[in-house]
């Protein structure tokens, strides 16, 4: 499967709910008491791999989490984060979708099972917009039935339930008093009202301080901090300086600084190399796009409006990686995998 490079957004929310106790908190949170009493939650630890479509990574980030019931057979715990400004409509079909695509790879890795684990999906959604989450939980729900019909088929009716965590119903004093550990409330309020934001770094230092404070200084929070001042330096590009950052200085001392500082430096200098090579690349990476389109409309005949996009923004790697699946790809899916 091709790989779409990550951001700094997806690295975020797994390198931070790949911490356990980040990620039995939320999961819990979510899960009825009866439910959440089932796992245990010791073996809890990251399953590798994304099981989101190529073409929706730029909408969701997903992290599959591995773990026991108490009678100690094999289950999954499936978390998505939404994060753009409307909830997608489909979310029970492609949560369906992503299922099956990991019980496919599952079964690759156990030739001979005659069953599969039980899988539980959570949304995690959160944009800096505020909308709230009103599309349907349940794969049921987007079956086009009249109601008699749906009474009268009865069970046959395809279901698939998720949970949300809808963050966006949240305000920023009500954040601060989630039960929740210190950094699975700084992640949520990055996700949350990050993006654009130039007044962040107040916002960090002075409403969440203690909490940025905790997770700098708990073990292995040095190495998840980098992921965070990564993500500030994206979210924030542009209306933000270093000068700015110093609240962060102040509040963590020098270590967080010279963390920020590097990170600064590398980002200043990618930017200084991609101007230099931003004319050469974007021609040749429109070019091959444009080749790549064509080559798929002779194969497929028509392309969704959100393939044509995909193909339009992606690298010139990843278009040599797609180019070179089409031949081979007797689906027009096929050739994202």
């Amino acid at each position: 499967m091709a790989e779409t490079p990550s951001t700094p957004y997806d690295s975020l929310f797994k390198q931070l709910m790949s911490n356990k106790e980040n990620a039995a908190a939320e999961l819990r949170s979510a899960l009825s008491p009866a439910a959440a009493a089932r796992i245990d939650w010791r073996w809890l630890t990251p399953y590798p791999g994304s099981f989101v479509r190529p073409d929706l990574r730029q909408r969701h980030t997903d992290l599959m989490l591995e773990t026991r019931l108490i009678d100690g057979t094999e289950a999954f715990l499936y978390c998505l984060v939404e994060h753009q400004s409307s909830p997608d409509p489909l979310m029970p079909y492609r949560l369906d979708e992503y299922r099956q695509r990991f019980w496919s790879a599952w079964l690759d890795e156990h030739p001979g099972a005659t069953t599969v684990p039980m899988v539980i999906s959570l949304v995690m959604h959160c944009n800096h917009e505020g909308r709230r989450w009103h599309v349907p939980l349940d794969l049921a729900d987007l079956i086009d039935l009249d109601e008699q019909s749906r009474a009268a088929l009865g069970e046959l009716v395809p279901r698939s339930r998720y949970l949300v965590d809808d963050v966006n119903r949240l305000d920023k004093p009500a954040m601060l008093t989630l039960p929740q550990p210190p950094e699975l409330r700084v992640l949520k309020v990055l996700l949350r009202f990050g993006p654009g934001n130039p007044a962040l770094v107040d916002l960090l230092t002075q409403d969440y301080g203690p909490d940025l404070k905790a997770s700098f200084n708990a073990a292995g929070g040095d190495r998840r901090f980098e992921y965070v001042m990564e993500y500030i330096l994206f979210v924030t590009a542009g209306s933000i300086s270093e000068h700015d950052l110093e609240p962060i200085y102040e509040l963590l001392g020098p270590e967080a600084k010279e963390i920020a500082v590097t990170l600064a430096e590398k980002y200043e200098a990618r930017g200084e190399a991609r101007g230099e090579a931003r004319g050469e690349a974007r021609g040749e990476a429109r070019g091959r796009a444009e080749a790549l389109l064509q080559l798929l409309c002779a194969k497929f005949t028509s392309l969704p409006t959100e393939v044509v996009e995909t193909v339009r923004a992606a690298d010139i790697t990843q278009l040599q990686a797609w180019t070179e699946s089409v031949l081979a790809g007797a689906t027009l899916e096929s050739v994202f995998d």
